[in-house]
């Protein structure tokens, strides 16, 4: 700002005094940073805009701001960090085209259920809704957000700031996972003063552990098992070590869909990864009678359009109680956060025993699709290789 001038011309052409806009004490941006510390998150990315000015510089200059040339790549980013540390994924980006430039990257973090934090910027609030033709306005944007995210809220005054972000991570923490995306109008952004704001209302998620009897109920159909197998999806990334510790109890391949890649170890001895339709499995799936499905929905292009011989005697674990029995009949049904169950059946599962050749069976299945894929992918093997061997071992906790 210069001597001369005292004014800031918004996108709208509407004069607006600079102390409307900011205040000494900072504004959205600040609150926005705030909140990235307490969850520990150190980078957001995005596309600088005057839409989402406030928000960049306090981030640029408290945090670290990774500018990226479109909106859709610094959701991607976002998405990656998220997956690689298991904390939030955030991304900035602008109103109008720049939100909508967004939707195909948050359409892939929804259907991954990551975790990404998506704050956009929108026009003024005092013209927001009535289709004026305002720069980079669309009609409709929280709509548009709704439709690609798990969640979307809309900021609706200055001093609710804090409490919507708030909202955002609660609901970022709440499983089933989802990206959520945060509409702030720009000027509501300039004038959030966080000292300002008012009561952070709700409480923090609480986790669905499941009903006991429930449990030992599941514990005595897995300890019939002979021939057992569990499929991990997305659902299963946060279980931790007791996934692969479960797997080895109870003597079970784990198939993967592609969200659950990660949840075990893929060097583990049990680890059959996202070969579910794969010939070199046919044989070993069909002769399995029991599976153990860990938050997966067990998606149509992950079993051959839902006509892949899963074992009928069939427990399935998700928070989303829809899902239970919804693509393959279950014999029992667990409504709960895997997180904590997994852990409990682990617990009550108690002595099995497995046929003898069924972990052999297991590991030749698992290196005879793995060779298959390395012929069919070809040269493109390298590529694989040399990725395996930069890569450094993670801990499945995270």
């Amino acid at each position: 700002m210069t001597e001369q001038s005292s004014t800031h011309t918004s996108t709208e052409s509407t004069p607006i005094p600079y102390a409307d806009l900011a205040t000494d004490a900072g504004t959205g941006g600040d609150i926005l940073v705030e909140l990235m510390r307490e969850q520990g998150v150190d980078v957001a990315f995005g596309v600088i805009s005057i839409h989402n000015l406030p928000l960049v510089e306090a981030v640029d200059r408290d945090l670290r701001f990774v500018p990226v040339r479109h909106e859709a790549s610094a959701i991607n980013a976002a998405d990656g960090y998220a997956r690689a540390t298991g904390r939030i994924g955030v991304a900035i980006t602008s109103t109008g085209t720049g939100a909508g430039n967004a939707a195909g990257a948050m359409l892939e973090a929804l259907t991954a259920q990551s975790r990404v934090l998506h704050v956009t910027g929108n026009v003024e609030s005092s013209v927001l809704g009535e289709e004026r033709g305002v720069y980079h306005e669309v009609p409709r944007q929280l709509d548009m957000l709704e439709a690609v995210s798990a969640h979307a809220i809309r900021i609706e005054t200055a001093r609710g700031s804090r409490d919507a972000l708030t909202r955002a991570v609660r609901l970022l923490a709440a499983p089933p996972y989802g990206p959520v995306s945060v509409d702030w109008p720009i000027d509501l952004q300039y004038t959030a003063d966080p000292t300002a704001q008012n009561k952070v209302g709700g409480t923090d998620p609480a986790v669905r552990t499941g009903v006991k009897r429930d449990i030992e109920r599941a514990a005595r159909v897995l300890r019939q098992a002979r021939r057992p197998l569990i499929w991990a999806g997305g659902g299963s990334r946060r279980v931790g070590p007791a996934l692969a510790e479960l797997a080895q109890a109870w003597g079970a391949g784990v198939l993967c869909g592609a969200n659950g890649r990660g949840a075990v170890a893929e060097d583990h001895p049990l680890y059959l990864g996202n070969f579910a339709a794969d010939e070199a499995l046919a044989q070993l799936v069909t002769d399995a009678d029991c599976l153990l499905t860990v938050g997966s929905h067990l998606r149509g292009h992950e079993t051959d359009n839902f006509e892949l011989p899963l074992p009928t005697t069939h427990v399935q674990i998700d928070v989303d109680a829809d899902a239970l029995g919804r693509n393959y009949e279950v014999t029992v049904g667990l409504h709960a956060d895997a997180t904590a169950v997994v852990p409990a059946l682990l617990s009550e599962l108690g002595e099995v025993e497995t046929e003898d050749d069924w972990a052999g069976r297991i590991r030749s299945a698992a290196d005879a699709a793995r060779a298959g894929h390395r012929e069919e992918i070809g040269a493109y093997a390298q590529i694989c290789d040399s990725m395996r061997s930069r890569a450094t071992r993670r801990s499945c906790a995270t």
